[in-house]
């Protein structure tokens, strides 16, 4: 592939800090400070400039109203317990949605790296070549916030930020509310045009 192609991290670049950590003795990569983090990844700045949470909010607002604004008020108890239920569940989903974007997925601790470079057998341990810091088991370097992440699943674009170890709760929990609402606004659909 042509030079502006290919990323300037991409292994074997003549820029890649890889091949450049590939030629250090593994005690020197061992002894190796790592660079701080280039982004916050949950910075309020990097979220106001997402446009991925005014999606997720339009989307809820889109079952919202159909749902809720355009019946008019409840007729019955059961419409109340249904509208309570209703409003539960979207209290849920947002809130499992705000906590996965705002929660920081995870960098091996400091003091962790510090034991480990004491303590640890150099041949046993692995070190990421992008981030130059020590990777615990189930750790990966996501490209997208270009750091080392603890126990990586993904980046999202829908949350704007990596899931990890600190937010896959919170990310799990946001699908399973999002299929409940999603469920529950079809069949009340339904059920209004049946």
């Amino acid at each position: 592939p042509p030079a502006w192609w290919r990323p300037a991290d991409v292994e074997g670049s003549a820029r890649s800090p890889a091949s450049h950590a590939r030629r250090m003795p593994r005690r020197a990569m061992l002894e190796a400070q790592a660079e701080p983090c280039k982004c916050a990844p949950c910075g309020v700045t990097r979220v106001l400039m997402s446009p991925m949470i005014v999606v997720v909010v339009s989307l809820v607002a889109m079952s919202y109203f159909p749902l809720v604004v355009w019946r008019g008020p409840p007729q019955s108890a059961l419409a109340v317990v249904h509208l309570v239920w209703y409003h539960a569940v979207l209290a849920l989903l947002l809130g499992s949605y705000f906590m996965t974007v705002f929660t920081d997925p995870g960098t091996p601790p400091a003091g962790w790296q510090e034991r480990q470079r004491r303590n640890g057998n150099p041949e046993q341990l692995r070190q990421c070549h992008r981030s130059m810091l020590l990777k615990p088991p189930r750790s990966h370097y996501c490209s997208v916030t270009r750091r080392l992440v603890l126990n990586m699943d993904h980046f999202c674009p829908w949350v704007d930020n990596t899931v990890g170890y600190y937010n896959r709760k919170f990310f799990m929990l946001f699908l399973v509310y999002s299929c409940i609402a999603c469920l529950y606004s079809a069949v009340m659909l339904y059920l209004d045009g049946a």
